[in-house]
């Protein structure tokens, strides 16, 4: 089988990253109404957290079905909201749609590897064929970590300091809809329209 050049950059990383042996810090639900879409955890080496460290991992373990395009849009606009540039943050939506960001299926776990200046996303093991720069890194951090976006209420658990889970309350149950990158939000519900996923294998 061909080794493709993205596998073997993965042999230039540091011994400790390869070797790296992950600690929950903490892990939070995130649920439309009484469904829950996805379980989020966050790790480092040490099981704890402070501002610059590296390296980080960030899993998303799906229940339910999500289209990695409603992924990817929602990400940016939450970076956006941030104080990323929109130079930024279509260089990074083009990043992501050249990849292309896979649909998630149910028992699907999504990871995103976090090192001191690059990062990558994973898929059930199966490293996605990019990698990203340190500023797409710090904004994906704080997407999840800053209480200043729409999953601020993650924040506590993901930092280890509640436990239980987040329940979003809503008066009824979610349309099956299409988004779009106009009407996409972090609490709309996950698209039950899948298409064909494309993985890059190793």
């Amino acid at each position: 089988m061909k080794i493709k050049p993205l596998f073997l950059s993965l042999f230039c990383l540091a011994p400790a990253v390869l070797n790296a042996q992950w600690a929950n810090v903490g892990k939070a639900d995130y649920n439309w109404g009484p469904f829950l879409v996805y379980t989020v955890s966050f790790d480092t080496e040490n099981g704890e957290y402070q501002d610059h460290q590296s390296p980080l991992m960030f899993s998303f373990d799906y229940a339910k079905p999500v289209e990695g395009k409603n992924f990817s849009i929602i990400l940016i606009k939450e970076m956006t909201s941030l104080g990323a540039t929109k130079e930024q943050t279509e260089k990074w939506l083009k990043e992501l749609s050249a990849i292309p960001m896979p649909d998630f299926l149910p028992n699907d776990r999504l990871s995103y590897i976090a090192l001191e200046n690059t990062g990558y996303f994973i898929l059930n093991d199966q490293v996605l064929d990019h990698y990203f720069d340190a500023e797409f890194n710090q904004y994906f951090i704080q997407v999840w970590l800053s209480g200043k976006t729409g999953f601020a209420r993650l924040q506590n658990q993901l930092l280890g300091k509640e436990k239980g889970t987040v329940t979003e309350s809503y008066p009824r149950a979610p349309a099956v809809v299409p988004l779009t990158e106009e009407d996409a939000d972090p609490q709309l519900p996950p698209n039950y329209q899948l298409t064909d996923r494309t993985i890059i294998n190793c």
